[in-house]
This record gives structure tokens, sequence and C-alpha cells, in this order.
């Protein structure tokens, strides 16, 4: 009796579903779709004129009919909001003359998900939400495999520690070179036979090169190299292990960091220039040190020259790399790609450098799974880790677009990331690196940008507005722009090319009006603006109207040139030094011929300055030479002098470079305010110190008494 009452029960309610169908409303609308598009039947007795009608009430047209039904995709002259949409779909449902309504829902591809028994370790390919992870902070690599997994006529070079070539998921895409294998004349192996058959400079290279040890075996001897590969590269689906970003793919060590890890700058030229007559498509660049130098960017421009990428990580030191260079991934070269490290919750790693102007974009590198040494797996953090999935990515557009150039690869990476709130400011991009979106295929140029005008001007900082572009490709609004600064209007594409590309925050206003605030101009700047859309796939439209900019006058209240000591005052060793480099006396928190003292707290304070209307910017000129992570020199500001705020923490060495602050917030609305200059260090180690010079501080022209 129980069963059946429960039967009745399942029955019963089938019934009041089926008389519920009488109630129609437009279909999977509540689904992802296209915007500002419908798909209507209308009745056989309903003819063509009679539905032309109709849609135009309602500001549609049709713009396809479906042979199999006489169905109708609908589009709107004016793209509707999403509740406007629903409300016209309505009103199609209530014409008599009309069968159904339903939304142009978007299709995807089922994720292709290799047999490799590690992947579900993997979640910077695949992203589940496991381990307090976030759904989708991945990749997506299991779309982009729908489209190619790809080529072993990609080759990769990863400058590093070596390779263990002998890994199970390393061995099967590990290149071998084709000039230095099989036999020679002799009929000896030309991989063994003491010469150089490929003439290229180095003997029976047949698997790669050894910079440091000088020989033909580039082995890994720490697991650095080994873990950077089995991201790019593990082989896919074959059931052993992990799987790299590229299923398949071809790999070879260029080897210059020994076995602590270490390795010097002119093996690390011979990599790269090795890499190079090797022909490579990209080289893998997870290491980093040593300062600017000239040697080593005449060589990846030299690779740049041969159409190959040098995707470089970002570094591990938390900082901005806009103010503090992190070489090799600052060379700004064309074909340099440098690579922050996002979490699992799509949030920048505590240890990653960032740049709004220097780092592109972020990718997976907290506590990545692959392989190591010996057939082993470990998990690694660093940016060194997020380096990979981006070479990989790159390797993946080359094999499914074999013609793509370097600068193709690289607009389809950084313009088609996902954008993550974290990197907003970030990232050139502002976003974690998505490889299916940069496989898509999306040949056609957005439109031009309309409606340009400046927002709002500030100090150092203007905002723009403007109407979005359409990408003609996808249908929709244009999701990139790229924005320019000139002394002079740009209205051709040499005066766009001649004028500087500028970084930004980019937001929406409203459902209408993109938002733009470029910061970091120069006082009392003046000039011309202009800005191109750009597609999916870094496809630029054409230049916008170029309209004239000007930043908010200033003049300046405060001035030391650090001639004296009359308008500071010192607590320490805080003095005045002469500077070889600048040829001029600057203030120093030591002297020339000593280092700071370790427990140092030594200050040099600005005497009070009138800043009359609560708002200031403040500019110096630095240089330091302070243990990094350790000591810091402490840039203060109070209203009062007696509670300090702490405005920024420099760290590290870096040469001669201008800083600048915005008071405004700090002082909230004070008359005075002093600056000071404080260098604090622990009981160990001690460097060459702080210096600065030309302090200034400037306030609106509209604040002068």
């Amino acid at each position: 009796m129980t069963g059946w009452v429960s039967r009745g029960a399942f029955v019963l309610l089938g019934c009041m579903l089926n008389a519920s169908i009488g109630l129609a409303k437009p279909a999977n609308l509540d689904k992802e779709h296209v915007p500002g598009q419908l798909i209507v039947k209308f009745k056989p007795s309903f003819d063509v004129g009679q539905s032309i009608h109709l849609l135009s009430t309602i500001g549609a047209h049709a713009k396809h009919t479906f042979r199999s039904s006489g169905a109708q995709l609908i589009e709107f002259f004016a793209e509707p909001t999403e509740k406007v949409l629903m409300l016209k779909a309505d009103s199609l449902l209530e014409n008599p003359n009309v069968e159904y309504v339903e939304a142009n829902t978007i299709m995807h591809a089922y994720d292709v998900v290799p047999n490799d028994p590690k992947f579900s370790d993997l979640y910077g390919l695949k992203n589940t939400g496991a381990n307090g992870g976030y759904s989708g902070a991945d990749i997506h690599a299991t779309e982009a495999w729908t489209t190619t997994t790809g080529s072993d006529k990609v080759l990769v070079g990863i400058i590093d520690t070596g390779a263990d070539y002998n890994h199970p998921d390393i061995k099967p895409n590990y290149w071998r070179n084709p000039g230095e294998t099989g036999l020679d004349a002799n009929g000896k192996d030309k991989a063994s036979n003491g010469i150089d058959d490929d003439h290229n400079g180095y003997v029976d290279d047949f698997r790669g090169w050894n910079f440091v040890d000088s020989n033909n075996n580039p082995m890994d001897d720490n697991e650095h190299g080994t873990h950077v590969a089995g991201t790019i590269g593990a082989r896919g689906n074959d059931g052993v292990g992990v799987v790299g970003v590229n299923w398949n793919v071809s790999m070879v060590a260029l080897k210059f960091l020994d076995a602590s890890g270490s390795g010097s700058l002119s093996d690390a030229v011979k990599a790269i220039e090795y890499g190079t007559s090797l022909g490579v498509t990209l080289t893998s660049n997870s290491w980093g040190g040593g300062g600017f130098s000239e040697t080593m960017k005449a060589a990846i421009q030299a690779a740049n020259a041969k159409g190959i990428l040098f995707i470089a990580a970002a570094g591990n030191d938390g900082v901005d790399n806009d103010d503090s260079p992190h070489f090799p991934a600052s060379y700004e070269l064309d074909n340099v790609i440098s690579v922050a490290a996002t979490d699992n919750r799509d949030q920048l790693a505590s240890f990653s450098c960032y740049g709004m102007s220097t780092v592109h974009l972020a990718a997976p590198g907290v506590n990545i799974m692959s392989s190591i040494p010996s057939g082993g797996y470990a998990r690694l953090s660093g940016t060194s880790m997020a380096t990979p999935h981006v070479s990989g990515a790159a390797a993946l557009v080359k094999a499914a677009f074999p013609d793509a150039t370097a600068a193709e690869i690289k607009s389809r990476l950084v313009n088609t990331v996902d954008p993550v709130a974290a990197l907003d400011g970030k990232t050139i991009s502002g976003g974690r690196l998505n490889v299916a979106t940069a496989l898509v295929n999306d040949p056609y140029p957005p439109t031009a940008v309309e409606d340009l005008e400046i927002a709002s001007a500030g100090i150092t900082s203007v905002k723009l507005s403007w109407s979005p572009a359409t990408d003609e490709g996808l249908k929709g609004p244009a999701k990139r722009y790229e924005v320019r600064f000139s002394d002079r209007p740009i209205t051709s594409e040499d005066d766009w090319k001649n004028a500087k590309r500028v970084s930004y925050k980019q937001s929406r206003t409203d459902g209408t009006q993109m938002a733009a605030e470029i910061t970091g101009l120069g006082f009392n700047s003046a000039g011309y603006v202009a800005v191109k859309a750009i597609n999916l796939i870094g496809i630029y439209g054409p230049i916008s109207e170029s309209i004239s900019y000007s930043t908010e006058p200033v003049r300046a209240v405060y001035w030391n040139d650090a001639q004296d000591l009359k308008d500071v005052t010192v607590e320490g060793t805080w003095n005045l030094v002469n500077d070889s480099i600048r040829g001029k006396k600057v203030f120093a928190s030591n002297s020339l011929d000593s280092k700071y003292k370790e427990n140092s707290n030594a200050s040099l304070t600005v005497l009070p300055v009138n800043v009359t209307g609560g708002r200031a910017i403040l500019s110096f000129d630095t240089w330091t030479e302070i243990e990094k992570g350790f000591d810091f020199g402490n840039v203060e500001v109070s209203k009062d002098g007696g509670k300090w705020q702490v405005l920024d923490k420099l760290t590290g060495a870096n040469g001669w470079t201008n800083k600048t602050y915005d008071l405004s917030a700090f002082i909230d609305g004070a008359s005075t305010v002093q600056v000071r200059f404080r260098l604090t260090s622990d009981y160990s180690v001690n460097a060459g110190g702080w210096r600065v010079d030309r302090v200034a501080m400037y306030a609106p022209s509209s604040l002068e008494d």
C-alpha cells in the first residue's frame, strides 16, 4: 500500500507538470546566451511581411531563417539590457502568432580530460574547487584541448637546471637533434662520433647542451628544470603521472644553472644564443638576477629578430617591477613576456613580483604538481612554476596556428586573459592566462572607439571615458583597449606608432561607457590621447578621435636640491655626500666610505611645509643599497610631527629613480605636512645605504594664497 501511494504521488506530480505547460515562458534566458538576440518561431499562417512589421515595432530584425524549422534568429538594432530583453521576449510570446521564443544560447565543447593519474592534482590546468580553491581559477586547458593537444613540430627551449630526459613523462616529448642523430659517412653514430655534424659549434649535441660543464649532457641535477618541463609538456593521456599544457611537443634542455640553482651571465647568454641557433619557437626562463645586462639584452634581441619568444618569470621578491626591475623579465623587448604567479583562488601569490607596466599576465604558480628527476613528482611554488604554464600555452597556440608570429602569439596570450580583481593594476593585462580563449579564431578587427572624452583631471592623472567598440568576430562589445599619449594629435598610424602606450585601470562606469584612469603623468603635463579597441587575439581596430588633455596645474610649494641642511633636521648618520653618478651633493644615510650600522634608526626630516587646501604631491629621487627584506628605507608623512604614517618601504639595490606619492589622503585637510626619510636595520648584514635628492612638494595652483 505504501509503495502504491508513493507511485500515485509521482503520477500526480506528473499531471501537475503537464498542466503547467500552457503557462509557457521564453526558453533558456537564464542560461549563457548571446546578448541582444532571440530565436523566434512564427506560426505558418503569419506571413513574412507581417513578421517583419511585428519585429520592427520592437526594434528588431531577422538575421537568419533556419530551414529545418522556419524559426528566425532575430537581433535588436540597439542591444537591450538583460531585463529589457526578457520583457521583449515575453511580449513576443504573448502574441498569438508566435509559437515559441528562446534564447540564442552559447554551446561549449565538452572538456577533454586525459587519463594521467595525477591530473586531478593539477589545479592550474583544471581547478574544480578542491582544497579550498575556486572552480575555474585555472588556465582552461581542458577546453583548449578540444582544439589541439600540441604538436611535436613545436620546439621549446628550457633554459634552466637541465631536464631529466629519461623521466617517463618527459622522455616521449624530448627532442633529438636531427643533425646529430643517425649514422655519418663512416657508419658511426652521429650522437657520439666526436664531430660537429650540424656545424653549429657544439659537438654531438643530440639532446641539447650543458653550459655549466661544457658537454652534451643537460641532465637535471637539481629538480627545477624537470619540474618546468613537466608543466610545459609532460606527455598526456598516456596513463603516466602528470600531463603538461601540451600532450605533444618537442622540448630541449639548455642547462646553464648548476645543482645549486646558480649560473653565470655568460652561460645564460650562451644558452639563449644556442636556442636561437636551433630555431626554437620560444624559450622558457624561470630564473633571474644579476641586474640589467646589455649582453643579455642583445642576445634576447637577436632571438626576437628570429621570431623567438622569451617567456620569463617576474620574480619572487613580492615587489613592483615597475619600480624595482627584475631581469631578464623586465627587458622592454617585443618578444619578452613577463609572468606573475597566482594561487588556486586567483589571488596574486604573496611572493610574486608584479607591475602594471612591466609584467604582462599571471598564471598558477602556488603548490604546482609536476615532474622531478628519477621519475618522481613534487609540488613547488614560485613564478618559476607560473612561467611554464605560459610557455606551454604559447607552444599550444603555435601548434594550432603554425604560421603565427611571435608577436601574434604574444598578443593572443596577453589579450585573452581572464580579468582577475587581484591583478587589476598589477599586470599589463590585469588577468590570468586563459589558453582556451587564446585559441579562438577571430580575424575581424573591432570597430572604432567613439565618444572619447576627458572625464576629469588630477595633479598627475586623467580619467577617460568612451563608448565601447564592437568586436566584429564576437558580435559583442570589445573587452580590451590600448591608450596612447602624444605631444601632437594622433590621427594616423604613424602618429599612433610614435605615441606612448600607457598602462591604466579599466572599468565600466555603467552598461554603456568604459572608463580608464591613467596615473603617473608629469606635473603640468598636456598633450593628446587616442584609443584603439583590441579583439581577443590582438587585432587592433581603427584609431579613435584624438582629443587633447591637461593635468591639473600645480606649483611647487617646497624644493630642496640637497645643497645644505638648512631646511631639514637629521638624526643619526644622515648627511650630505658628493654622489659621483649625479655629480652633485645628495642626502645620504651614511658616508660614502662606510655602510649603515646594524640596528640603525636614522632619519632625515623635512621642516613643515604649508599645503593650504589639504592636497599635495611628494616627489624625490632615490638610490638604495639596503639589505632586501630585512632593512628598509621608510618614507613617512605627518601632519603634526608627532604621529607618523608610512607611505612606502624601500628595500634592495636600486639605481637612481624618481618616486612620486599623492599625500592628499594622508594630509586629510591639514594645512601643513612633514616628510621623513627613516632608515631602519636589523642586527646583521649592512650595506651601502640610502641616498635622496631633489625633494619637492607640489600643490594645485588653484590653492595658491
